[in-house]
């Protein structure tokens, strides 16, 4: 494909990279001189220098022969007009735009219902709550994807000492799980990720997903050693979209809300705008707030504010006084390389999640959702398989997928099952696949028609 990327932040310079290493033909648009200049010595693409929402810009670009514009300015505004003008002046056939604030929603679906191609628009802040409160359902993981409609979860643990799973032998899974799927997917050991093949052994400090069938969670959760925390004491610190989202979803299922917002304006705004959650206007990283408010009886705190160091330093004091759990949104890779060193249990990405947005309608095939696991170096990938592509043409261990892809499930009607080697992917399958993110661009051939 040739693809034009208008914003070289952290989402625009990470979907440039996955997407030149996947072979597409990418130029990324940046206003910021000094940005563009660092772009263009730390990416393998074209980057020009421009305001992306404007149609001359977009001309040096190339936008003419486009198949796809992904528009990832810091603006939402900016996005609109570059998407209006890829899709009503250029007629480029997909367009992709982030828009963190719902309030566009209704200006996009216009836009959508009057000109032809494909229009998609991500909200990794929405995305960033669905995580959250997916991790809340899962005591001890690091990191949770929902998948197959929430039958299948992946999800993943810090492998103690103690745990059932230490030593374990991965061909002896099955002896654990007979009935349903449950299998280790992808191991992070100390800076080396393996998605596994063959016989592997789990070891203490290995940092382990699994693929398991809802069902099963409790089974797996004690093997790891983490029993479910009957206490729902949450407390959010800062009152950002996100935080309000979440804080909203969580009341609505009778948990204990707090809410520590800095800013009196804010804290009043979010009061006004919330039901049963309790709003306290303080630094989140004060200590004395935070203990004014019980955090030792806190069973999971949540740091969204804006600003993520904030995020770590909070989750961090926190835990020290005595949360159960502690997540931080964290964007900045340098930040998040430090999550499993010092202590915090998950880390939030939007700018992962809003490039796992993207992907989902930039992949081949029939893709029904994409994640990056914690530091972007395995993706999970859900497809709709269809008839005729490589990936049904023959029993798995035929059909020739490289080394680094696992598919780790498979959802035909009613039936979940972990496949083997001699199973076979049937078009109108729901699968899931496991790949180390160098080579998720090679799962690209399996998935459409020859």
């Amino acid at each position: 494909m040739y693809v034009v990327i208008v914003g070289g932040g952290l989402v625009g310079a990470t979907l440039a990279a996955k997407l030149a290493a996947d072979g597409s033909d990418v130029t990324l648009i940046e206003s910021d001189a000094g940005q563009a200049r660092e772009l263009t010595e730390s990416l393998d693409v074209q980057v020009i220098e421009g305001n992306g929402s404007t149609a001359p810009t977009l001309r040096r670009a190339g936008i003419e022969k486009a198949d796809l514009l992904v528009a990832t300015a810091d603006s939402d505004e900016s996005n609109m007009v570059a998407g209006l003008l890829a899709t009503a002046a250029f007629n480029v056939p997909r367009v992709v735009v982030r828009l963190r604030d719902e309030s566009h929603a209704e200006g996009f679906s216009v836009m959508d219902r009057l000109h032809d191609g494909e229009h998609v628009r991500v909200n990794p802040e929405a995305a960033a709550v669905e995580r959250i409160a997916t991790l809340l359902e899962v005591p001890g993981a690091t990191d949770v994807v929902s998948l197959l409609d929430g039958r299948l979860l992946v999800a993943g643990f810090r492998i103690s000492e103690s745990s059932d799973f230490n030593g374990l032998n991965l061909a002896h899974m099955k002896l654990l799980f007979p009935g349903t799927p449950t299998l280790v997917v992808a191991i992070q050991r100390n800076s080396e990720w393996i998605v596994p093949h063959g016989d592997q052994e789990i070891g203490a400090g290995d940092l382990v997903y699994f693929a398991i069938a809802r069902q099963e969670l409790s089974g797996v959760l004690s093997l790891v050693g983490v029993h479910r925390d009957v206490k729902r004491h949450i407390m959010i610190a800062g009152a950002s979209r996100i935080g309000l989202a979440l804080a909203s979803r969580l009341e609505k299922t009778n948990n204990k809300v707090v809410l520590v917002e800095e800013s009196g304006i804010e804290a009043r705004k979010a009061a006004e705008a919330l039901g049963s959650t309790l709003v306290i206007t303080g630094p989140v990283t004060d200590q004395n707030v935070l203990e004014e408010e019980g955090i030792e009886l806190v069973s999971t705190f949540v740091a969204v504010t804006a600003d993520h160091e904030v995020n770590l330093v909070s989750s961090l004091l926190a835990k020290r006084l005595g949360a159960s759990r502690a997540f931080a949104l964290v964007d900045n890779p340098a930040l998040a390389n430090l999550i499993g060193e010092v202590g915090i249990d998950a880390v939030i990405s939007p700018r992962l999640l809003a490039v796992g947005l993207a992907l989902q309608h930039i992949r081949r095939g029939r893709v029904r959702s994409v994640a990056a696991l914690l530091e972007d170096k395995v993706e999970v990938i859900e497809i709709e398989a269809v008839e005729g592509s490589k990936l049904t043409a023959d029993k798995l261990a035929a059909v020739g997928l490289p080394r680094g892809i696992l598919v780790a499930a498979i959802c035909r009607g009613d039936e979940l099952l972990v496949p083997g080697g001699s199973d076979r992917v049937a078009g109108g399958d729901n699968v899931v696949s496991i790949t180390a993110t160098r080579a998720a661009g090679k799962l690209d051939e399996f998935l459409g028609k020859r």
